[in-house]
């Protein structure tokens, strides 16, 4: 977000009370930064800066979770790049290990929501990657346990449904592939009223006549 960056008063204002800010707003920001700054000193590395039009909170971004992260991600892709997939399996869950539960979970504000929604496509894509990555290593058994509990978190997420029925099938089990297809077209028609996406199908089609080869490889599936 805006760490180490200076922010403007109305700019935190706007944040906490999403554009609608009491009349002592200012006043109950400062409360807010003093308390915020007390919570602080104890933290090596953190400091934060005040002036009459805004406030500046320094912090090393190797201190956070979000930058470490995003690092993570970032040093798993180049990895890949190169074949490395076992050291980009490594790093990827080294980055996934880092949360905690849903990002900036009870902190008010639509800026922040959104912010937090940002970080949370960001996690489903590292998990997309490692998924895809791990059946490409042969470990499609192995990860079938841990790709249903991430299904289960992200129901409408079509690409991690696909690599849970790619794990299934080239598992050898089939039925239980076609299974998961069956619940998201159900879950999907009756949530939303939609049907799932052509890739989607398409796999669906290609495990149901088995056709040789079926693998993900991201972003879509390819038979």
């Amino acid at each position: 977000m805006d760490v180490n960056n200076e922010v403007p008063v109305e700019r935190l204002i706007r944040y906490v009370w999403d554009g609608q800010p009491p009349a002592a707003a200012q006043t109950t920001l400062q409360s807010y930064i003093y308390r915020l700054r007390q919570l602080l000193k104890p933290v090596s590395g953190v400091g934060l800066e005040t002036s009459s039009a805004s406030y500046l909170l320094h912090v090393d971004p190797a201190q956070t979770d979000v930058w470490s992260f995003k690092q993570g991600v970032a040093e798993a892709a180049g990895l890949n790049a190169n074949g490395e997939l076992r050291e980009s399996v490594r790093s990827l869950r080294a980055a996934l290990a880092l949360w905690r539960g849903t990002a900036l979970v009870g902190v008010p504000g639509k800026s922040i929501q959104q912010e937090a929604r940002l970080l949370e496509d960001e996690r489903i894509a590292a998990y997309e990657d490692l998924f895809s990555t791990e059946i490409l290593l042969g470990n499609h058994r192995t990860i079938v346990p841990e790709l249903r509990k991430v299904v289960s978190r992200y129901q409408y997420h079509e690409t991690l449904r696909a690599q849970l029925m790619v794990a299934l099938y080239r598992a050898g089990r089939q039925a239980e592939a076609l299974q998961v297809y069956a619940v998201i077209r159900r879950k999907l028609r009756e949530d939303l009223g939609i049907d799932p996406g052509p890739e989607l199908q398409e796999l669906h089609k290609s495990i149901l006549e088995q056709v040789p080869g079926t693998i993900l490889l991201p972003p879509s599936v390819s038979v």
